[in-house]
């Protein structure tokens, strides 16, 4: 365990290759890659689930006013 935790970041692991410059910078890039990879799904993910959202409400508006039309 380090430091009493049961997960290890990726500054833990910056942290142990501060020593070797040319690792330190390898590893603080493909941390950096990695984060922005992690924000792009994210943010595909949410317009994806926001656009979801639109067609249901879309759709159970329509619903209602066909209920309504019946209902004349």
């Amino acid at each position: 365990r380090h430091a009493k935790r049961s997960t290890i970041t990726s500054e833990d692991v910056k942290l142990l290759a501060r020593r070797s410059s040319s690792l330190l910078k390898y590893i603080t890039q493909k941390s950096e890659e990695f984060t922005s990879s992690n924000m792009e799904k994210k943010k595909k993910k949410k317009s994806s689930a926001a656009k979801g959202r639109r067609t249901s409400e879309e759709h159970e508006a329509a619903i209602t006013e066909s209920e309504d039309s019946n209902m004349a």
